[in-house]
């Protein structure tokens, strides 16, 4: 990604996040920080735009995790951590709830996040590399970008099927990652058809006109 365009991208999140707390009258971001590349990515740019005092970092404490595990000792402690920053978010005063995860995990991670704003929700995860020097995504979309021979593939055919220049795009992936790809899209699909805040840098954005 070329420095011009990182700076757009930071434009774009900015304004959007503005417009986002004007819209829902609250003055800070409450952004869930699982420690991931694009956790710090997004309080990054959302700190340059509204500044550092209006970007609460919301983490989940140990002690969190553990008293819902002794309650429901076969949760997911993974689940269990997400959940718990999402209802620390929620409480943070005066705050809009932020989820940072990429466009590649939304669009193959199953159900969206329910978080109104997606701050890096229109950057693939290879761009989310670019600017960040990495990415995440779920274990199972983590497995789908290596069965495509890596995350620049997976993210060179999405980019192809959701701009609608290629409707075969998909075709190009090895069978069994195209197979996971497909899976993957049908089962987040009615979760993609009711919008979420997203910052519009793409030609097709989640949320705003790709309702697939």
């Amino acid at each position: 990604m070329t420095e011009g365009r990182g700076r757009r991208v930071a434009e774009i999140v900015g304004a959007v996040a503005r417009q986002a707390l004007a819209d829902r009258g609250a003055s800070r971001i409450a952004l869930l920080d699982d420690g991931a590349p694009e956790a710090e990515l997004a309080a990054r740019l959302l700190a340059a735009a509204l500044g550092a005092e209006r970007v609460v970092r919301v983490t989940a404490e140990d002690g969190e995790v553990e008293s819902v595990l002794h309650l429901a000792p076969h949760a997911d402690a993974g689940r269990v951590r997400d959940e718990a920053r999402r209802l620390r978010a929620r409480l943070v005063d005066d705050a809009l709830a932020a989820h940072p995860a990429n466009k590649t995990a939304l669009l193959l991670g199953g159900e969206l996040p329910p978080e109104p704003l997606l701050p890096l929700g229109d950057l693939w995860a290879s761009e989310v590399a670019e600017l960040a020097g990495g990415w995440s995504a779920p274990p199972e979309v983590r497995r789908i970008a290596a069965l495509a021979g890596g995350i620049e593939a997976l993210d060179a055919a999405l980019r192809r099927w959701a701009d609608g220049r290629d409707a075969a795009a998909l075709a190009s992936l090895p069978a069994e990652a195209a197979e996971a790809v497909a899976r993957a899209l049908a089962s987040g699909r009615a979760s993609r058809l009711h919008p979420r805040i997203v910052p519009k840098i793409g030609t097709r954005t989640l949320g705003v006109d790709l309702f697939e």
